[in-house]
C-alpha cells in the first residue's frame, strides 16, 4: 500500500484507529468516530469511543518537534497526535443519596480496565501493521490514562505520534 499522505492524511490514520478499536472492543459503545477537537463528555449512557487529531507539527528526528528550519525549506516529516478515548457510565450515588456498591464499583472498573487493554492492543496492532506495509513512516505510543470517574463517566486515554511525509 502506499504512504498515507493528501489534505486528510491525519483523518485517515484517525479513522482507521477508531475502526480497529471499535472492532477490538468486546462490548462496542453505541456512539463512535472521529471528532473534530477535544473530546466531549457530552454523554456516556451506552459509552462513547471518539478519537480526534491533537498537535501536528514538523519533526526531522522524529518525534520531536523541528526546533529550526531545515536547510532553506521545512522539516521533511509532519507528526501528529492521535487522541483515543473509550468512555463508559460508572456507579453513582442512588435516588437516596447511597454511595454505588463495591460490586457495581468493581464491574465498572473490569469493564474499564479490559477497554484499556483492548484499545492499547488494536492501537499498537493497527500501527504496527500500518508501519511494515509502508503507510506510516513510524510512530510512537503513548501511556494509557485512564479518565474519570466525572459524573458518571469515566474511561481511558491512549495518545499516539505518527510520521507521514510533508507534502
Amino acid at each position: 500500500m502506499p504512504m498515507i499522505s493528501g489534505e486528510l492524511k491525519w483523518y485517515e490514520v484517525a479513522s482507521r484507529l477508531e475502526q480497529a478499536i471499535f472492532a477490538d472492543l468486546t462490548v462496542p459503545p453505541d456512539r463512535h468516530g472521529v471528532v473534530p477537537g477535544a473530546i466531549a463528555w457530552d454523554a456516556c449512557d451506552c459509552g462513547l469511543l471518539a478519537v480526534s487529531v491533537g498537535q501536528t507539527y514538523p519533526t526531522e528526528q522524529f518525534p520531536n518537534p523541528a526546533l529550526v528550519r531545515v536547510g532553506g525549506c521545512d522539516a521533511p516529516w509532519e507528526a501528529a497526535e492521535i487522541i483515543m478515548q473509550v468512555v463508559r457510565c460508572t456507579p453513582t450515588h442512588d435516588d437516596q443519596g447511597n454511595p454505588p456498591t463495591t460490586a457495581a464499583l468493581d464491574t465498572s472498573a473490569q469493564e474499564i480496565l479490559r477497554d484499556a487493554y483492548q484499545m492499547m492492543r488494536a492501537v499498537s496492532t493497527t500501527l504496527c501493521q500500518m508501519n511494515k506495509d509502508r503507510e506510516i513512516s513510524d510512530f510512537v505510543m503513548r501511556a494509557n490514562t485512564p479518565q474519570g470517574p466525572s459524573g458518571a463517566c469515566g474511561g481511558n486515554e491512549l495518545r499516539a505520534v505518527v510520521s507521514l511525509p510533508r507534502n
